[in-house]
């Protein structure tokens, strides 16, 4: 495409041209920046004369007042902006936290906002591509795709790129939310599946199930599990890793570091597959030693992968036996639970190993449930007259 004609008017940088039939103005200023290069900053699709001169002597301001940094970087697309962000922030995260991050920016963000200029990401551009990507992408998904967003223009504001952070208070529609009862399995959904793994999976697979739904610990953290981090004297479980296709590496927060009180029927599954462990291993010449992984793969004697729990749960969909969820979902399962039995929340969120506010969050309805019980008990209790 040929380069546009500008055309000198009487104002000092100040041009106009043709626009197919419409006049248009724009402005070209040199300056010179911190390092003492010399730059120029155009603009064009004015409407006006003034317009444009108005837009200029802002321009002027800014360099007059030693907002570099601003003026430098008023053409920066989202993509420019977050591989900078990235690049300059990601070694001090966690190793899941990069990959995240990345898999974010590279799936969910720069398909859509990959040319959108960082100073045009307004407020009503931004709510419609939220509501867009609601439409291909799960709730928890887009939370997390606003919140890598947020960060990196938080840090433009912080660096004076951005005066102001304009997309902070984006509405998510309540209408995108899964009813929070499907996402967990009952008490007695959790018997027959335990039931099912029991009769027609491996004894690593039902061992690895009942951990899950007796303790409510992430998958990481199960398949992270080392035969030191059980007390079996004294009934206690130690958490203090995770393991993924990343590798093995510290718990999510300070608080998932945790010790957890276990019941005896859970222990002694735990002790009859540690004797199981040690035959497997000694039919193959070797020694189970206590700083090995708890759950194996029975054929390879290696850690199980990170999909294992998966699969299992996978195959107990297609058998009919519980609806479709993720090992996540029994963690879920394991703390409605405890609060549907009237545990206080601060025993569960010890237990879970997040915080208090975290499990009034996510359990909302769990509890709205138990304070309905309430109601009934004072109703059965004042009942006179």
């Amino acid at each position: 495409m040929a380069r546009q004609q500008y055309n000198k008017t009487k104002k000092e940088h100040i041009y106009w041209y043709k626009d197919g039939k419409q006049k248009k103005f724009a402005f070209r200023y040199r300056y010179y920046n911190t390092s003492g290069t010399r730059k120029e900053k155009s603009r064009s699709g004015f409407e006006t004369e003034k317009a444009a001169e108005l837009a200029l002597t802002q321009l002027k301001a800014d360099i007059l007042s030693g907002n570099l940094a601003k003026v430098d970087n008023q053409e920066l697309t989202m993509e420019e902006w977050l591989n900078m962000w990235y690049q300059a922030n990601h070694t001090k995260w966690k190793v899941s936290t990069q990959h995240l991050y990345k898999y974010y920016i590279d799936h969910q963000i720069l398909p859509f906002l990959r040319h959108i200029k960082l100073n045009n990401l307004t407020k009503t551009y931004y709510q419609d591509y939220i509501n867009n990507l609601l439409k291909e992408f799960s709730l928890s998904t887009v939370n997390g795709v606003h919140a890598v967003i947020n960060h990196a223009i938080n840090a433009a504001v912080d660096d004076e790129i951005l005066t102001r952070n304009r997309i902070s208070k984006v509405v998510f529609p309540k209408n995108t939310h899964e009813p929070f009862e499907e996402k967990h399995l009952d008490l007695h959904e959790i018997e027959e599946l335990l039931t099912y793994v029991k009769k027609n999976e491996g004894f690593t697979h039902f061992v690895l199930i009942l951990t899950l739904v007796s303790t409510g610990i992430r998958k990481g953290e199960a398949i992270g599990l080392r035969w030191n981090d059980i007390d079996f004297e004294n009934n206690l479980v130690t958490i203090q890793r995770t393991r993924d296709h990343l590798g093995t590496r510290s718990t999510k927060s300070w608080n998932s570091m945790r010790k957890i009180d276990v019941g005896n029927h859970l222990i002694s599954y735990l002790e009859k597959y540690k004797i199981w462990s040690k035959k497997k291993f000694l039919e193959h010449g070797q020694v189970l030693a206590e700083d090995d992984y708890v759950f194996i793969n029975e054929n390879l004697l290696e850690p199980i992968s990170r999909q294992f729990p998966n699969y299992i749960l996978d195959r107990a969909y297609e058998a009919g036996v519980i609806k479709k969820i993720s090992p996540h979902m029994l963690r879920h399962s394991c703390a409605s639970i405890l609060i549907s039995q009237g545990i206080p929340i601060t025993t569960v969120a010890k237990m879970l190993g997040d915080s208090v506010e975290m499990i009034l969050k996510v359990y909302a309805h769990s509890l709205r449930e138990k304070e309905k019980e309430v109601v009934k008990v004072m109703d059965t209790l004042l009942k006179f007259g």
